[in-house]
């Protein structure tokens, strides 16, 4: 802890001379000022000189003024997105729009006979959809377009699905978010300029949002009725914004006004406003009762008149999601049923899954003085729910799961003469995580279809239902807490060869991280049964129980991260058509947890010790080259052996190169590109594997004599091969109590030995675009071409070889020495790689009052690949990590991508109607995503057959041709009336999947024989809906 402390100082230090010596070098230049804000927006053009240009805020009255410099141009910074009224003095005033995070450009007139508007990009009175002049790919999402699209969920990332390159995606209702082919964990989200990036699991953007396995969260992260509007950037953000190394959302919410505000609403839908899912048919079971409502309320006002508001809301939902329990792939669920005993084949098909979500919102703003802005907001998300109900986990499996996130922010914005600065402190409390009040064992059935193969448990094993309790591996915990305390700095308008805005900014965050692998209660244990055509075996084969290693006491690990960001960004006018914006961000992140870990004693000697059999040590043997296996140089164990000082965290310097130049002169047609690197970071629950794993061991392997073979330490097929060397021990009904399994001597080899190399580095992507966008008439377009690179995912290979240093021994590696005395070895390397290339055309017709309509298209080509092949879909949201088939992770190819589909066309349509109604619609369009496969030898007798001596034939990724792809038509309408009291009232009506098409889960999908395509479970989950109907009504004053 002290080393660590050293560092921090040491950081903290070069961090605050480099930005003194930046922050007076900017302010000897500088004689202009403008308001900082991460998540602010610019308002800038030009005007007479020395004449003062004033914008007020129409909602709140608040006050912005900026003096245009001699050569008359002005820039007002830091503003809050919104309308504002302004005024030059004897210049005509104008309305304008000014969208979040972006800039708008309004010209009065620089008094040397340009005229007024003349250059404007900003139409008046009108939200724009995009920012025109940014070298930043990105898009705008209006509250318009929040309000009357329909909806799935109530999630407002949901509407981020009609930008090219982004997918929201809902599936077994757990809702994920991704920008391009990249993994989910990528993206990040800020809120008023705040990240809500999960450290400890990943997730898409928010703490939570991961949901109990990774796959994501059925619930709302942030209330809807908070979001004013937001901005999707899908690659070259400026140097502010971190934490991403894909897509990021910059949302700004609501703020209290100077009239009183109201809003409430409600949702309704049952499962007689559904149609029945394919799993439902196939078991011919009814539909079960499933009411799911949602309602909240907002209220905002003044509390003092242009000085101090207020704005508060609150959404609840309860839900009863429907789930689906259905067989393995490539087993039919009639199959399935004539297999089982009637009490557990029952379990199958549709199950309800409650879900309840409060959110609150709460938000406060005071202007003291004409030079100060204070904000404070808190909001708390507090979700229960259950694990289980889908998949092959049968409702009785079924475990509590709690998901609390709470946050508060308070900022201070305070103007000179020459800078503005804000100064932002901001507190993080989450929480997710599953236990049991009393434990209960699981049973697991699996299917083995070839009982001449029962030899080879992994040859079509499929599993098909797990009963009982949850299993072993209830228990998980995640958290993070603590403090980020950020400063920024914006000198506007100074000139030097054109005119300059620049921005800088540090941070420090100090938060306190936790992570718990599962629960050490024996009562979890989990019990296999093997099943064949001739039914199900009388006694398991397996089982699987918690069991902490003696000399351990501890399963979690907690550690106290440390923070360090700084950037810089210069956004260059160079002249009236050129623009150009350079940025630098370093971002430097201390995990003690991982820098001072120590290597145990006990896996050091294991190391060290003679390898069985040889007269050479463990470590020696490893590092043997093989000549048969040209990608497995040896591995030097010495890279993975920590001493607790021998770490270094790395400084991460991310470039943010961008220009944009108007073609034409007024601002309708722009050329834009850039260049960017984007560091992500390395979640916690991965860096926390060397402690969690050593200490539970959740796989102590003990079998039990039976057909089924385990070839992993010797014979287990009968009584007389009961040998506890071999974990081979006869059954006894009592292994059916803890009691009985404490009885149980699992030898030390069992164990797993997690290793993180001693240079781990952070992910990131290398972004380029280039694109053209263009105004015509009220319409705006945007194509863009891309190209992504994302490197250094962490990945875990299989680290146990046999005694000549090889991975595979006829074939196989199952049967190689794991670290002696310790058990197998898993270690942890960066190597995780993706591209893409993509193409991504866009237009938008903005919804203004006079036409009464609005209109978008997007449309995505993606040329995706990656090198994580393992499993059906190794990038879905929580994505495999793990890579044993061949020896590095450098030997897997770069195949194409299971996170994207190739093409994808998404329309949006909304229009006012006659009678104070209004309808809209939503056109969703993609072909099938590709579904991996590992192939085995396929010649009869022959266990060798790839340069590794493996017995990996190929892999494949190949689309499922079963399919045209995700097709789906959502539309809403509603009626709007008068109420007494000023009181505006409508109801509503969303109906989903209008046409009912059947959108079957990517992640069920199975390949029936070598060389055939992929096909999906056509009995199990779908993604999105069925044809469903829901009912709302509401108010507003």
């Amino acid at each position: 802890m002290k080393q660590t402390s050293k560092k921090t100082i040491s950081s903290m230090a070069r961090l605050g001379s480099s930005l003194a010596v930046l922050a007076i070098a900017a302010a000897l230049s500088a004689p202009t000022m403008g308001w900082a804000q991460t998540a602010g927006s610019t308002l800038r053009g030009t005007a007479p000189a020395g004449v003062t240009v004033v914008a007020t805020d129409v909602n709140s009255g608040a006050v912005r003024q900026a003096k245009a410099s001699a050569d008359g141009t002005y820039v007002i910074a830091g503003l809050p997105s919104g309308s504002y009224h302004v005024t030059a003095g004897d210049a005509e005033s104008a309305d304008v729009s000014v969208a979040v995070a972006s800039v708008a450009v309004y010209d009065f007139g620089n008094g040397k006979g340009d005229e007024a508007g003349t250059t404007t990009v900003t139409i008046t009175g009108r939200r724009p959809s995009v920012e025109m002049r940014s070298s930043q790919v990105n898009q705008l999402v209006s509250l318009h377009d929040i309000q009357a699209l329909p909806q799935t969920t109530r999630n407002f990332m949901e509407f981020a699905d009609t930008v090219p390159g982004v997918q929201f995606s809902v599936n077994d209702h757990k809702t994920s978010l991704r920008g391009g082919a990249q993994l989910s964990s990528a993206v990040n989200v800020y809120i008023d300029g705040v990240s809500q990036k999960d450290f400890v699991q990943g997730g898409s953007g928010f703490a939570g949002s991961a949901g109990v396995t990774g796959s994501g969260d059925p619930g709302n992260p942030f209330p809807q009725l908070a979001i004013g509007e937001y901005k999707v950037v899908t690659s070259n953000y400026s140097a502010e914004y971190g934490d991403a190394a894909s897509a990021i959302i910059i949302a700004q919410t609501k703020s209290g006004g100077n009239k009183f505000h109201g809003e409430i609403f409600g949702t309704y839908t049952n499962e007689n406003l559904r149609a029945k899912m394919p799993s439902e048919k196939a078991s011919a079971s009814k539909k079960g009762r499933a009411p799911s409502q949602e309602y909240g309320l907002a209220f905002s006002g003044p509390i003092i008149k242009d000085r101090m508001h207020f704005f508060v809301t609150w959404e609840h939902k309860d839900l009863s999601n429907q789930g689906d329990v259905y067989p393995g792939p490539g087993v039919s669920l009639s199959a399935a049923q004539a297999l089982l005993p009637a009490d557990v084949s029952s379990q199958y098909g549709p199950v309800t899954n409650p879900f309840t979500e409060d959110l609150y919102f709460g938000k406060l703003d005071f202007e003291p003085t004409p030079n100060d802005r204070i904000e404070a907001s808190f909001n708390y998300r507090l979700e229960d729910m259950y694990t289980g109900g889908s998949g092959q986990n049968a409702k009785s499996t079924q475990a509590p799961y709690t998901n609390d996130v709470k946050r508060s922010d308070i900022r201070w914005q305070h103007s000179t003469d020459l800078w503005v600065n804000e100064l932002r402190l901001s507190y993080q409390d989450t929480n997710a995580s599953t236990s049991t009040t009393t434990g209960s064992p699981q049973f697991a059935y699996t299917y083995y279809p070839n009982p001449s193969n029962l030899s080879n448990p992994a040859a079509g094993a499929v599993g098909l239902i797990n009963v009982g309790g949850p299993g072993s591996g209830v228990g998980k915990v995640s958290s993070q807490k603590g403090f980020t305390i950020a400063d920024n700095l914006t000198f506007a308008n100074f000139e030097a060869y054109g005119n300059h805005t620049i921005k800088m900014g540090v941070s420090y965050g100090t938060i306190d991280l936790f992570t718990q692998d599962g629960s050490s209660d024996k009562s979890n244990a989990t019990y296999y049964y093997a099943v064949t055509a001739d039914g199900v075996a009388a006694t398991p084969y397996l089982v699987q129980y918690p069991n902490i290693v003696p000399g351990y006491t501890d399963t979690s690990v907690s550690t106290t991260d440390k923070q360090f960001s700084a950037y810089i960004q210069d956004d260059w006018q160079v002249n009236d058509r050129l623009e150009l914006n350079i940025g630098l961000r370093w971002d430097h992140e201390e995990v003690p947890a991982y820098l001072n870990y120590v290597t145990p004693e006990d896996v050091v000697d294991g190391i060290n010790s003679l390898f069985p059999g040889t007269s050479l040590t463990y470590k020696q043997v490893l590092a043997l080259q093989i000549s048969d296996e040209p990608g497995s140089p040896g591995i030097n164990l010495d890279n993975y052996i920590s001493t607790g000082s021998n770490r270094k965290a790395p400084n991460n310097f991310s470039t943010r190169l961008g220009f944009s130049y108007d073609l034409t002169g007024d601002g309708r047609r722009i050329l834009f590109g850039g260049y960017a690197r984007s560091y992500n970071r390395n979640v916690f629950s991965t860096l926390a594997l060397e402690t969690t794993k050593v200490a539970l061991n959740n796989n102590p392997q003990i079998y039990f004599p039976s057909a089924i073979n385990q070839d992993a330490f010797g014979p287990c097929f009968t009584a007389a091969d009961v040998n506890p060397a071999n974990h081979c021990y006869a059954w006894d009904p009592a292994y059916l109590t803890p009691e009985g399994l404490a009885t149980l001597q699992t030898d030390a080899s069992s164990h797993e030995v997690d290793l993180l190399n001693n240079n781990i580095k952070t992910p990131y992507s290398d972004q380029f675009s280039l694109g053209i966008r263009n105004t015509l008439g009220e319409w705006n377009t945007q194509a863009t071409l891309s190209y992504i690179k994302s490197y250094d995912t962490i990945i875990g290979r299989l680290g146990n070889r046999y005694s000549d240093g090889s991975y595979f021994q006829n074939g196989s590696q199952w049967g190689a020495q794991g670290v002696p005395g310790v058990g197998g070895l898993i270690l942890w390397d960066n190597g995780g790689e993706d591209e893409n290339l993509q193409l991504g055309l866009a237009a938008q017709k903005p919804y203004t009052k006079e036409s009464g309509w609005s209109m978008t298209v997007s449309y995505t080509y993606s040329d995706a690949k990656q090198n994580n092949v393992a499993g059906i879909n190794p990038y879905s949201v929580g994505y495999n990590q793990y890579l044993f088939d061949y020896p590095n992770v450098s030997d897997y190819p770069l195949l194409d991508s299971t996170a994207v589909s190739k093409h994808r066309l998404v329309m949006t349509y909304t229009r006012d109607l006659p009678w104070d109604m209004s309808m809209a619609a939503k056109l969703s369009l993609s072909t099938p995503t590709s579904a991996m496969q590992i192939y085995g030898c396929q010649t009869a007798g022959v266990s060798v057959c790839n340069s590794y001596g493996g017995s990996v034939q190929t892999i494949v990724s190949e689309r499922p041709k079963d399919t045209l792809g995700y097709k789906d038509i959502d539309l809403q309408i509603s009626k709007n009336f008068k109420l007494p009291s000023g009181v505006d009232g409508y109801v509503r009506v969303d109906v989903l999947n209008v046409f009912n098409w059947v959108n079957y889960d990517p992640n069920s999908v199975y390949f029936p024989s070598y060389g055939a395509a992929p096909v999906y479970t056509k009995d199990g989950p779908i993604t999105g809906s069925p044809f469903t109907v829901k009912l709302s009504t509401g108010a507003k004053f």
